[in-house]
């Protein structure tokens, strides 16, 4: 069981996924920012994107998108 989070850990800490959070997070505050764009939207959007990625970089960068999405919301509020 041990082993099978480090892998987890492993997988998700590499360079290439946590850039592609750095840069999800970074267009999902654009998103959430900008009056009407939704945190939806922006995974909406931005889903045709991940279908050449891995499971493991497509989920991380929709994730990351959508958390950037929600914080970047309350730049307005």
């Amino acid at each position: 069981m041990l082993e099978l989070l480090q892998q987890g850990f492993g997988a998700v800490f590499s360079l290439n996924i946590m850039l592609l959070m750095l840069g999800g997070v970074a267009v999902g505050i654009v998103f959430g920012a900008v009056p009407g764009l939704s945190a939806t939207m922006a995974v909406a959007l931005c889903l045709p994107l991940t279908f050449s990625m891995g499971p493991q970089a497509g989920l991380s960068l929709l994730v990351a998108l959508f958390i950037g999405a929600t914080s970047g919301g309350l730049i307005s509020a």
